[in-house]
């Protein structure tokens, strides 16, 4: 999954979205400006987002509602050529044409959204950005001393020499009481010459390779698998945490108060720049709450659109993908910030009041039209004509009837039903 991310992240990268990326920080600045708030602000965006794709959003709810409704005569057309794939894909792509549906119209809106999901992840991320500032590498040093100057041992040889580092780099790191924690590069000079790039690990402030061996190593600087030398007790002062928001108006409300939390975007008493394995304390509640929203509301969501199918005619396939996919973005929500996983709760919760709107009005144009010809919206039901000819109007002599083929003459009194003529008989036998 991490790996997952990784990609989705390099992918979004790319400088062909990046438009994209200054629009949505337009977008989320101009919103904080107005409630200065990390968590509001991201659901306004969310909402500004879900307005966008409203047009996808309903086309692909009725389309999958379509494709559910059909499922009876799919699965038929399923068991009578289950044994002919050919014949069977031409009449289901004959069934599709005469209902007017197509099959791909829900899954394309859906795969219109990944990129955008990406970008919001990607945009929070880069909210929080933060580098160190101001590292600088010394020698070792006692206590009320001046730091000594670097010396590197170069390979087969005992006597050290002094070198000089210069473009110190920290890949991102963290300063808690002070001290740096992180990876570190720079290059080595020696006498003005370069000489190698140095490679090591911070901890504490101090520079090592690892915890376990404290000789930091320097690469040979055209390969970078030679070992030229190695720096021992070295230490890092002056690093400093800065933040340095990406896609924002620099002068905006959002950078200047991020600028002033490194890293931080404090809500509800969470982080909405860590993951949920990042988090401490009381925040952990609100984060894990984050993520059992995000499987719920997924859920539910999922299972507003199968409940209104008849379970014979839903399709089991997609039974199995809406129990599946909320837990699976439920895996994801661990690992990603919070500020994404509000996204994912506050997305879901509009999702599911479009649906029910959707849904509200096909019920109302479904009764419309089953009910629409008794409230005279629709066509009037015509009688059917009587047989018999209508009577002549006075003083005008009634024309002959149409007589029908094989016509029955007409008993006295009552017309040629047999009961009729018992019922007759049995009178005149009481009657004697």
């Amino acid at each position: 999954m991490t790996e997952l991310l990784t990609w989705a992240y390099v992918v979004a990268a790319g400088s062909v979205l990046d438009p994209l990326y200054t629009a949505l920080g337009w977008i989320i600045a101009w919103l904080y400006a107005l409630l200065p708030s990390y968590g509001i602000a991201i659901i306004l965006l969310t909402v500004a987002v879900r307005l966008a794709l409203y047009p996808l959003t309903v086309k692909q709810t009725k389309s999958m509602q379509a494709m559910q409704r059909l499922q009876p005569e799919i699965k038929r057309l399923q068991t009578k050529y289950k044994n002919d794939r050919q014949k069977l894909n031409e009449e289901m792509m004959k069934f599709y044409k005469e209902n007017k549906v197509n099959p791909l119209s829900g899954c394309l809106p859906l795969l219109l959204q990944l990129p955008l999901f990406i970008v919001l992840y990607r945009l929070i991320e880069d909210l929080t950005r933060t580098v160190i500032a101001g590292a600088i590498i010394v020698g070792s040093a006692t206590a009320g001393t001046a730091a000594a100057p670097v010396q590197m041992v170069s390979t087969g040889a005992t006597v050290p020499q002094t070198v000089v580092t210069q473009n110190v780099k920290v890949s991102g790191g963290t300063i808690k009481g002070g001290k740096l924690n992180d990876s570190v590069t720079a290059d080595v000079l020696n006498d003005g010459k370069l000489v190698g790039q140095l490679q090591g690990t911070v901890i504490d402030n101090v520079l090592k390779k690892s915890k376990t061996d404290p000789k930091a190593e320097v690469l040979d600087p055209t390969d970078h698998k030679k070992v030229v030398g190695t720096i021992e007790g070295a230490a890092i002062q002056g690093a400093v945490l800065t933040a340095h928001p990406k896609h924002l108006p620099e002068t905006s409300r959002l950078a200047k108060d991020l600028r002033k939390t490194p890293g931080h975007m404090d809500w509800l008493g969470m982080d909405l720049a860590k993951r949920t394995n990042q988090g401490h304390g009381a925040e952990l509640i609100g984060m894990y709450l984050l993520v059992a929203l995000t499987v719920v509301t997924g859920y539910y969501q999922q299972r507003q659109m199968t409940a209104r199918t008849p379970a014979s005619a839903q399709n089991q396939q997609m039974q199995m993908m809406g129990k599946i996919f909320p837990l699976f973005f439920g895996f994801i929500a661990l690992q990603v910030p919070a500020g994404v996983d509000l996204y994912f709760v506050v997305s879901n919760l509009w999702q599911i009041g479009q649906q029910a709107i959707i849904f509200r009005q096909q019920d109302a144009a479904d009764a419309a039209a089953k009910g629409g010809g008794g409230k005279g919206g629709g066509a009037a039901k015509v009688p059917a004509k009587p047989v018999a000819s209508t009577p002549a109007a006075a003083g005008t002599p009634a024309a002959p009837a149409k007589t029908q083929s094989n016509p029955q003459p007409a008993a006295r009194g009552g017309g040629s039903n047999p009961s009729n003529r018992n019922r007759r008989r049995r009178r005149r036998r009481k009657g004697r």
